[in-house]
């Protein structure tokens, strides 16, 4: 068979993260990322249905890694919506793990890139997500707040799996807030009825669904309601329903958990050794390696019923049991936080060292700019230098040639400069030379050169000009120093200048063009100054 194109292999993996396959979708997205030919995008793409496939098989510190990489390439990119799914998964991965400081980070970027996206359904999985953050860390009333506002959104939207989600999960948070506040004395029948209404809901858009998987969770769900409501006959008879839709799906888990939640009726009805005989069968049959909440939660309950029912020897047995369950899963919870923020950290310090890399190279480069910059710019007027003119002139005559437009430059000189500086201070001639620079700018474009060559002279280059309108633009420069307010600058202060033109001809050398211009700047100083003249126009040979 020929081998699966790349594109493929990501077809594949997202479908299988739709059918629940995440042991295919990691293999599938590592073979994505083992191809030499994939792109960074393609990469990125493998590395985030990675994250989610390592999430679902409960390797949380591989989950985070991949999901961190992922976002290295799509934070540089423009897409939202991949980034928001990329932090509604590290979300779900911290937060497991009781890191609710990153994961409170990570889902407030969820949120921030869905709203960016536009997508109402990557805003709904965002505000449901951090519902869930928020409900972690105690915030009862701001994750009824966030739920609230995530199935609010489901009403927009036409998915019915997003539907489920919302009344499900909001759901289980009024559940969850009810029972913390029982256990503190507070009527909780209204919260526990919202509760009710809600997961029944849930129950009817996942049967209508035909969505077993979810059908079963909400099931489940309903049946802790009906417990904590007291109505133990329908609980009884959806903990049956749930258990046999589990069984016959296959999702042992689920099941484990309603054969607890039947003996969590008979305790409730009162039938303490019925709930106890369950309960110590569970504990023989069940898989609880798997599902060490379960476990915890059969052996505090089974140390309740024997000290309430006096068995004090068999509840200290369950207590010293439960100790160490306790024990071993802090341990290990702590171990993998431990190694996920180290993980995180060596991420993130890479990042960081690639953009102070980068910034350093930005700075290296600025500073070579500013540099050359300076090496090509005078100090004094801000004018590009001789060395600046050495440069660009050569290509501004290749230019004129190749496109056989006309050129041309004139030598110009302030007139008795020295006069200036003898009789008002070298202050006042530098304020002068800063005027004619200003000057100088008004007469070109941006396609023109205005040159400070050195002391009081100065050269401007018309690129793509006839001389006759070069030279029109001399006797506006001419104009313009004459009528200046020198005046402003010191008492019966008056300057004027000398321009020699000369427009560049076939075949002539830089040299021989300046030197042409030189020459009609001194027949211009020699004739009176003030004044412009322009050299012979040279033929072709």
């Amino acid at each position: 068979m020929p081998e699966s194109s790349i594109d493929d292999l990501l077809a594949d993996c997202e479908r299988s993260s739709a059918s629940g396959s995440h042991l295919d979708g990691v293999g599938q997205a590592e073979a994505v990322l083992a191809r030499a030919g994939a792109t960074l995008l393609q990469q990125a793409q493998a590395r985030e249905l990675l994250a989610l496939h390592r999430l679902r098989l409960g390797d949380y510190e591989a989950s985070v890694q991949q999901g961190l990489l992922a976002l290295e390439f799509l934070d540089g990119t423009g897409d939202l919506l991949r980034q928001s799914k990329v932090h509604c998964t590290l979300v779900l991965a911290y937060s497991d793990t009781g890191l609710y400081e990153p994961a409170l980070r990570h889902v407030l970027a969820a949120v921030e890139t869905a709203r960016g996206s536009g997508s109402a359904l990557a805003e709904f999985w965002a505000l449901s997500r951090s519902s869930m953050v928020h409900e972690g860390m105690g915030e009862s009333e701001r994750a009824l707040e966030l739920g609230r506002q995530a199935l609010g959104l489901t009403r927009t939207i036409d998915d019915p799996e997003a539907r489920f989600v919302g009344l499900n999960n909001l759901g289980d948070t009024c559940l969850i807030q009810a029972q913390r506040q029982s256990a503190q004395g507070m009527n909780v029948e209204m919260g526990l009825k919202q509760a009710l209404l809600l997961v029944r809901e849930a129950v009817a858009v996942a049967h209508a669904q035909r969505h077993n998987f979810y059908e079963s969770i909400a099931r489940t769900n309903l049946v802790s309601i009906l417990i904590e409501l007291g109505e133990h006959e329908e609980a009884r008879e959806q903990a049956g329903r749930a258990r046999r839709l589990a069984k016959a799906h296959g999702f042992r888990s689920l099941e484990e958990n309603n054969d607890a939640q039947l003996a969590e009726v008979a305790r409730a009805e009162g039938d303490l050794d019925g709930a106890t005989a369950m309960m110590n069968a569970q504990l023989l049959v069940a898989a609880l390696d798997d599902d060490p909440a379960l476990h915890i939660k059969l052996q505090q309950a089974l140390f309740e019923m024997h000290k309430e029912s006096g068995r004090f020897e068999q509840a200290l047995g369950h207590f010293e049991k439960l100790h160490a369950l306790i024990l071993k899963r802090t341990t290990e919870t702590a171990g993998i936080q431990s190694q996920m923020l180290i993980n995180t950290l060596g991420i993130e310090q890479a990042r960081h060292e690639a953009e102070r890399s980068q910034l350093d190279a930005a700075r290296l480069r600025i500073r070579a700019d500013d540099l050359d910059h300076q090496a090509n710019t005078d100090p004094l007027t801000r004018l590009p230098n001789r060395r600046a003119l050495d440069r660009q002139l050569p290509p501004l005559m290749g230019r004129s040639r190749d496109t056989r437009q006309p050129i041309c430059v004139a030598m110009i000189d302030m007139d008795h400069f020295k006069r200036v500086n003898d009789e008002h201070g070298h202050a006042t001639g530098d304020q002068v030379l800063n005027a004619m620079a200003t000057l100088l700018r008004a007469v070109t474009r941006d396609s023109d050169m205005a040159v400070r060559v050195g002391g009081e002279e100065f050269l401007l280059v018309f690129a793509d000009t006839t001389l006759e309108c070069a030279e029109q633009a001399c006797e506006r420069l001419l104009a313009s120093v004459r009528g200046y307010h020198w005046g402003a600058l010191a008492p019966d202060l008056a300057c004027t200048v000398s321009v020699g033109l000369a427009e560049l001809s076939p075949d002539e050398t830089v040299a021989d063009w300046l030197a042409r211009a030189d020459a009609a700047l001194y027949q211009a100083k020699d004739s009176g100054r003030d004044q412009m003249v322009t050299a012979v126009v040279l033929s072709a040979a």
